[in-house]
């Protein structure tokens, strides 16, 4: 989580010179303290509080900075506010009902009705039902005021469009809520079965599909991410696509919405091994990047699923994350370890340098990872510290490797708590150290054993990072430096399948 001084510097930072010329115009004078300040920084290169503060050391901004700083971020924020009023829909809607707030107060009803009507349609016509909820409900309160006031035709309210907004809001809430039980990257089957049954309650299913609000493409979204069939699920996912490709779809941020749903069907993609169409939807992605103005955080979804698949195939280049600053590798970019699919993303990195050798990148991300994941992300942290053992055994670390096996004995005899399979890893380790000849015989023994865990959560992300390839490299005797080389020369035949399999088909074929 960045810190509210690299927050204000990194909003100075996105500001357009056309916002940055409106700011200087309209909220703020040459002399200002703010202006001084807003000056300094925007020329920064990196934000440096010392360097500020000795910049101003003769003047009140140092004395005060985290004041000044705090009154700026509010300056900037009016000011982006005002600028882009005229151009965002949800402006003109909010500003149109503060407009009806001041000529009630006046009492100027008709000039209060134009301007809550001209709100109202702009919010029916761009599906903006949160704001056009709010302002059904001010013709509510005007119809009261005006009622008691004696006023000959008293203004009445749309009592059916309101309860008609008001029941679409609450169901774009709930499938919100719906939706953020799929958005976590190993999702629980009894979420799962929650969701579908949540699904086969909601009225009218087929005529709100039709629709072109958020309720409309959250609703066919859900119904296709919880449809097994994964042949029938690319069909609804293919459908949604080609709407928003026809601007079928009509409310606010459709365009993130269309990202998201890009990344969904590419998911599915990998999972059917539909390479070419993988590599259709990552081109798609790249030129949305390229040409139009897209914050980059929203390149980590579909940047963790590229990595999922690339890592799947041994392809060591990744597309999506040159469009942004989410190379873990990078040492001037703060790692956003508080977004799921970010996370997820540096996992695969870490993996991915693994199996190409690269163990001083390896060591460097993984050390950042296990500070980062350690207060808040407890079995992503677990998970960590089982890939540090991995990469030191690898490397013929076995001193470290022991040393890490014995601190986790003490922690389990203090009575720290770790799930099964955490339990059951580390026994692991333990027996193919004292036993090195064995840790062919050892690891398939653990193999046969690791389907026992499925309900564990560390075996889940163990599972979900694929990390049983380590595990079959141990069999098969293959080092797990070369393994990326040894998978972009197969042909695997379909996503999740185990390496072994895939690896002794690919010999056996060499053979014949």
């Amino acid at each position: 989580m960045k810190t509210p001084s690299a927050q204000l510097f990194y909003l100075i930072k996105k500001m357009s010179a056309a916002e940055k010329r409106f700011l200087k115009i309209h909220f703020s004078s040459v002399k200002s303290h703010l202006t001084e300040l807003f000056d300094f920084i925007n020329a920064q290169e990196s934000y440096d509080e010392k360097i500020v503060k000795t910049n101003f050391s003769d003047s009140l901004i140092s004395k005060n900075l985290k004041v000044y700083k705090v009154q700026l971020a509010e300056l900037i924020m009016r000011s982006q506010v005002v600028y882009h009023a005229k151009r965002s829909i949800r402006s003109q809607i909010r500003i149109l009902l503060e407009e009806v707030d001041i000529l009630i107060e006046q009492f100027l009803i008709p000039m209060a009705m134009g301007r809550l009507q001209k709100a109202i349609d702009i919010a029916k016509k761009h599906n903006e039902t949160g704001l056009l909820v709010a302002a059904l409900q001010y013709q509510f309160e005007l119809e009261r005021y005006v009622s008691r006031q004696k006023v000959k035709d008293p203004f009445k309210g749309d009592g059916k469009a309101l309860n008609k907004a008001m029941k679409t809001l609450a169901l774009e809430i709930e499938l919100v809520q719906l939706v953020r039980l799929l958005d976590s990257s190993c999702v629980l089957e009894k979420d799962k079965r929650d969701i579908i049954t949540a699904l086969k309650n909601i009225p009218h299913k087929d005529q709100l599909k039709k629709g072109n609000n958020s309720a409309a493409f959250l609703l066919a979204k859900l119904e296709a991410l919880t449809t097994d069939n994964l042949r029938d699920r690319i069909r609804q996912q293919e459908q949604i696509i080609e709407k928003f490709r026809t601007d079928h779809y009509n409310f606010f941020n459709s365009k993130y919405s269309y990202i998201e749903m890009l990344s969904d069907l590419m998911d599915s993609y990998v999972l059917a091994n539909h390479k070419s169409e993988v590599k259709e939807i990552l081109n798609q992605l790249g030129d949305l990047f390229e040409k139009q103005k897209y914050n980059a955080k929203f390149l980590y979804l579909p940047a963790y699923i590229e990595a999922k698949h690339n890592f799947y195939h041994g392809i060591v280049t990744h597309r999506l994350s040159a469009y942004g600053p989410i190379s873990g590798l990078d040492p001037t970019v703060e790692l956003e370890v508080e977004n799921t699919f970010a996370l997820g993303f540096y996992f695969f990195e870490i993996l991915s340098n693994m199996t190409t050798g690269e163990s001083e990148s390896v060591k460097k991300l993984l050390s950042v990872l296990q500070s980062k994941t350690k207060p808040r992300f407890h079995n992503e942290n677990i998970l960590l510290n089982l890939i540090e053992i991995i990469d030191h055994y690898d490397c013929d670390n076995l001193r470290t490797v022991n040393y890490l096996l014995s601190s986790f004995q003490r922690k389990l005899k203090r009575g720290k708590v770790f799930t099964p399979f955490t339990v059951a890893t580390y026994e692991f380790f333990k027996n193919i150290t004292k036993n090195p000849e064995e840790k062919a015989i050892i690891a398939k023994q653990f193999l046969s054993e690791i389907s026992g865990f499925e309900n564990d959560c560390v075996h889940k992300l163990w599972m979900q990072f694929h990390l049983n390839d380590w595990l079959d490299c141990l069999v098969h005797k293959i080092k797990f430096s070369e393994l990326a080389h040894k998978k972009s020369s197969m042909e695997r035949t379909s996503f999740g399948q185990p390496l072994s399999k895939d690896y002794l088909l690919h010999t056996s074929n060499k053979q014949k």
